[in-house]
């Protein structure tokens, strides 16, 4: 797995590179219609699927085939305190139990090579939770992607601390599911892109979200913004430390 961070190039070849974007599209896996749609957009988006959604292996699949990044949208416990997902590591689990959850997750998700949370607004500040988890993704060799669904979140820091490759979200796309909303925050994404070098959005197989994303992807390019899975963001980290 950890070959997705292997560099490919001399660190001398990171040269005037474009503004990175990368998209993550959640809680794929319910609707494969939807999901569909979404996963034929032109373009090298992350497709985070839910491990317990009764589409999850076929969206898994199809994204694969059309040769889309796969990760798992691992459930995690909320401040609304309601276990809406099955499978959801929540604050009474144990070591184990958290190890089960991941390890059973990933099982439903083929091709997933890295996880981000669904929810966790509660979780994801648990240091002793976010120990374990980090723990196993780090034996299991796939990268962490926090949804910063909390200001308070400490999953990327204990990520770091447990040698996890991770990154985190800058922007939601679809907050509000309004197309005008969706659009300006779609340029916010872009416009923190251009200011940091990279950064990461998420949406949701919303029609709304699918209308602006055909709409707009295209322009990425003429603003000379590379659209990359978030895998390569990790690999063009990765690159820019071996150049120091």
């Amino acid at each position: 797995m950890m070959s997705v961070f292997a560099p490919t190039l001399g660190a001398t070849d990171i040269i005037n590179e474009p503004a990175v974007v990368s998209i993550i599209i959640d809680d794929i896996g319910y609707r494969f219609v939807e999901d569909k749609q979404m996963i034929d957009l032109p373009g090298d988006l992350t497709y985070a699927i839910l491990p317990n959604g009764p589409k999850a292996r076929q969206s898994a699949r199809y994204a694969n085939q059309r040769g889309k990044e796969v990760i798992l949208h691992m459930p995690m416990q909320s401040t609304f305190g309601v276990l809406v997902e099955k499978g959801v590591i929540d604050v009474d689990m144990d070591e184990k139990g958290v190890i089960k959850a991941i390890r059973e997750a990933f099982e439903k998700v083929p091709h997933a090579i890295g996880m981000n949370n669904h929810q966790g607004s509660l979780l994801t500040r648990h240091p002793g939770h976010m120990t374990w988890v980090m723990k196993e993704m780090a034996r299991l060799g796939y990268f962490f992607v926090d949804s910063r669904t909390s200001s308070q979140s400490i999953a990327e820091m204990i990520a770091r601390e447990q040698g996890v490759p991770v990154l985190r979200r800058d922007v939601f796309l679809d907050h509000d599911i309004d197309i005008n909303s969706i659009r300006r925050q779609f340029n916010e994404l872009v416009a923190l892109a251009k200011q940091k070098g990279s950064a990461i959005g998420i949406g949701h197989p919303h029609p709304e979200t699918i209308a602006v994303l055909k709409e707009l992807l295209p322009s990425l390019a003429l603003q000379n913004i590379k659209l990359a899975p978030v895998s390569y963001q990790l690999q063009q980290k990765n690159l820019s430390l071996l150049a120091h």
